[in-house]
């Protein structure tokens, strides 16, 4: 899914990276790309001992956490890509007016939130097995 979604804008991004919409499609598909790779080989991320084939340790199991947190940035992407709609569709703003006025302010948001989310974890230790 994700992974054609980037290819698709990839190919074709002289113009779509002009559009709003491709961008914050592009970004939610790099967040998705993130997460589910995260979750496809979180196996050998675990720590020994947790009762299944693993390889990995206590730092292998935090960066794993730090990116699945991460990578719920996508669900973030939906909720701006839904803005997105909203605006141009019902309040009839153009595409260039949101690109001006909102859309660096919604990345922004989304990146710091979910960077904050993922560094406190790690911080904190919350990605830890025990």
């Amino acid at each position: 899914g994700s992974g054609s979604i980037l290819y698709s804008i990839w190919a074709s991004r002289s113009t779509k990276l002009k559009d709003p919409q491709h961008r914050i499609l592009g970004m939610m598909s790099i967040c998705d790309v993130i997460y589910s790779t995260n979750s496809a080989l979180g196996f050998l991320t675990y720590p020994a001992g947790l009762g299944v084939p693993t390889f990995g340790n206590n730092a292998t199991c935090s960066m794993q956490g730090f990116f699945i947190q991460f990578g719920y940035a996508a669900a973030s992407y939906n909720m701006v890509l839904s803005i997105y709609y909203y605006l141009s569709i019902n309040r009839g703003m153009k595409k260039e007016e949101f690109a001006k006025v909102w859309e660096k302010v919604m990345h922004g948001i989304v990146i710091i939130s979910q960077l904050s989310f993922a560094i406190t974890g790690v911080s904190n230790g919350l990605f830890k097995p025990n």
